[in-house]
């Protein structure tokens, strides 16, 4: 895992600074938003929060640098709790993720609407604890804890359109994160504002 690590990111550092020569002025954009996500593994739910540095490459190709928060809230489903939980689901998972991605526009309106799919690979730290129920004889549920700082791949497709302000536009995205060979493990609905930044 390390050896993959350490490709993608000399893959991506070996060519961002090829694409950006390419482009001598890169436009840049960048973006806050939240929403919320679901943890399709442990049927949690939650909100994220994030943040992307976005660098025009060309007319429909840029290169995104992402951070993103995600915190579940509540269970989807009713669980039966360990004793000594004391009635309270102390269920949850987290994450932080960075996330390096390239951004394809599919879709370029003049009235400013574009439809845009990025992927990259992304790096979760963070972790999660859940309910597993055993029998031995008797039905017991415990906790089970886990840690993560693993790399894995978000895909995301954004719609963007212009508001009142020139300098700003708005955008709605879906994402999905998937790491251990499962996917969606994480999916996020996004309302983002996105503010121009340096010249064009």
């Amino acid at each position: 895992m390390k050896t993959n690590l350490l490709s993608l990111v000399l893959f991506f550092a070996c060519l961002f600074p090829i694409a950006s020569y390419a482009q001598e002025e890169p436009k840049l954009q960048y973006s806050v938003g939240f929403g919320s996500s679901i943890d399709g593994m442990n049927l949690l739910w939650g909100l994220n929060f994030t943040n992307e540095l976005n660098v025009r490459l060309g007319k429909r190709t840029s290169f995104n640098a992402g951070l993103s928060f995600y915190q579940s809230l509540g269970s989807l489903e009713e669980e039966t709790l360990p004793i000594y939980s004391s009635g309270k689901n102390n269920e949850q998972s987290s994450g932080i993720f960075i996330t390096p991605s390239f951004k394809y526009d599919i879709i370029l309106r003049p009235s400013g609407f574009n439809l845009a799919f990025s992927a990259g690979p992304s790096l979760q730290l963070g972790g999660e604890s859940f309910i597993r129920s055993f029998y031995s004889g008797q039905p017991v549920s415990n906790y089970i804890v886990n840690k993560y700082q693993r790399v894995g791949l978000m895909i995301e497709l954004e719609a963007e359109w212009n508001s009142k302000n020139p300098n700003r536009k708005n955008a709605v995205s879906l994402s999905a994160f998937g790491a251990d060979n499962a996917i969606p493990w994480y999916l996020n609905a996004t309302y983002k504002l996105r503010f121009k930044l340096g010249k064009k």
